[in-house]
């Protein structure tokens, strides 16, 4: 594992240094006061729960239980920090956090990793290691497994890095933001990984800098229909919804985009900026993890079979267990085939484990909301601006299967779509529901970012040698 400890570099004229997370104790014990003083709502009566009302306190109250009783953030913070060498720059005067990792090998390619809503630089976690030393992530001795540097940006205003001026507090400033340190790093050129608002940033800059970012990779892609779906009519597109619960529990594939909770973003920070029980159940209700979020066991120590169905390979600080199993996948050469694709990675558990949903809350909680629920109104405008024109960067898409209907809030769009956008070079289909697949689904992510950079003919650090852009 790489040290955070890395020398000091140059990104524009400006000063790369290492940073490690290091929270004022102060500032813990004042979260730990205001818990102590949550007030929970009643919970409607006679009406469902998760699907019109939101969170409900069944949901919440165990884990500010768990927050108050065992969660060790010293414990997530040494982790995290010993997991993602950090850093910070200054780019046009505010402090930018990333995370940074590079291979050993000198064929590397560089990949910018772009989070979303309610995501932060830790969504990376569980996919850095088998990206920048696949010969040490199992299955081992193949030195033909293409190798990255990722780069693993906090959004300004999000996590560790510092605000920007609020008139450019949107995404097409994030891109800019991204695309300075990337060239700072030495990286000219570059492939891109985002989902849900992190793949809104990556269609920017696509537009912007299709001289440097040279390909993009993502995962059920939420794009505007297009005026010709490929001699269909749109209504021929509609699949009926089901009634089951993981469809129902399904928000938008771009998470925070229809919530009314965004129409008035500052009144809604004064109540998620004090209360951190408050931004927790809204941070639940932006993931809407499975029902599971609970159960901690596999089915053959009780847990229910088929909230098991689709294994995770990643590592957790609080569980790192191992419960059996490979991920398998089709070739996106012939996905009719049964020939599976396998990646092992240490530390199998479950992606919604209470300690991983305080993760995520504790990397908003700590920083303040309300730049990032500005930051998702203002950038809300500039999404139909992204899908009026097609773009030549190739695009690789991972596209995990799930009924619904484009549209509504069970829905996802049909891969399809994106072709009239982007030059498709990818499509690698596969089965399960999934949200936030770095986290949800690594070992998948991994394997098809390694095949798309196969298929572009990407060989060497920087450069394309048939990509066709």
């Amino acid at each position: 594992m790489a040290s955070s400890s890395l020398s000091p570099t140059s990104t524009s004229n400006n000063t790369v240094q290492p940073y490690r997370m290091g929270v004022s104790q102060k500032y813990l014990e004042l979260t730990r006061q205001k818990l102590q003083l949550t007030r929970l709502p009643r919970d409607p009566r006679n009406a469902p729960q998760h699907i019109e009302h939101g969170v409900s306190k069944n949901d919440l109250e165990p884990l500010i239980d768990h927050w108050l009783e065992s969660y060790d953030w010293r414990s997530q913070e040494t982790f995290y920090n010993d997991t993602l060498p950090q850093f910070r720059v200054p780019i046009n005067g505010t402090r930018l956090h990333f995370a940074h990792k590079k291979s050993q090998s000198p064929n590397a390619l560089p990949l910018l990793f772009i989070h979303g809503w309610p995501e932060s630089f830790i969504t990376a976690s569980k996919i850095i290691d088998a990206l920048c030393d696949p010969i040490a992530t199992p299955p081992r001795g193949d030195e033909d497994v293409q190798n990255f540097d990722v780069v693993v940006p906090s959004i300004p205003g999000f996590g560790f890095s510092d605000p920007i001026p609020e008139a450019a507090n949107n995404m097409q400033a994030t891109a800019e933001v991204f695309n300075t340190l990337m060239i700072g790093l030495g990286y000219h050129e570059y492939i891109v990984h985002g989902t849900g608002w992190g793949f809104n940033i990556c269609r920017v800059l696509a537009l912007t800098h299709p001289s440097n970012c040279i390909a993009v990779h993502t995962v059920n892609p939420d794009v505007l229909a297009p005026r010709s779906v490929f001699g269909y009519s749109p209504e021929e597109w509609l699949v009926p919804v089901t009634n089951d619960e993981s469809s129902q529990n399904t928000p938008p594939m771009t998470p925070g985009s229809s919530q009314a909770t965004y129409e008035r973003p500052q009144t809604v920070a004064y109540a998620l900026s004090d209360s951190p029980s408050g931004l927790l159940a809204h941070i639940l209700d932006a993931i809407r993890p499975p029902s599971s979020l609970f159960s901690t066991h596999p089915p053959s120590q009780g847990g229910s079979p088929e909230n098991w169905r689709i294994p995770t390979l990643g590592r957790s600080p609080a569980s790192p267990q191992s419960y059996g199993g490979l991920q398998t996948g089709r070739s996106p050469r012939n996905p009719t085939s049964n020939s599976p694709q396998t990646l092992e990675l240490n530390d199998l558990s479950s992606p919604w484990n209470p300690t991983a949903i305080l993760n995520w809350t504790m990397l908003y909680w700590l920083p303040g909301p309300e730049v990032a629920l500005r930051w998702l109104v203002n950038s809300s405008k500039l999404v139909k601006s992204l899908w009026q024109g097609h773009c030549s960067v190739p695009l690789g898409i991972s596209y995990f299967h799930e009924p619904g209907v484009p549209g509504s809030p069970n829905a996802q769009t049909p891969p399809q779509w994106a072709e009239a956008y982007f030059r498709v070079a990818m499509l690698q289909r596969r089965e399960g529901r999934v949200r936030f697949p770095a986290w949800e689904r690594p070992a998948e992510v991994v394997m098809d970012l390694r095949e798309f950079v196969g298929l572009l003919g990407m060989t060497s650090h920087g450069a394309a040698v048939t990509n066709g852009s």
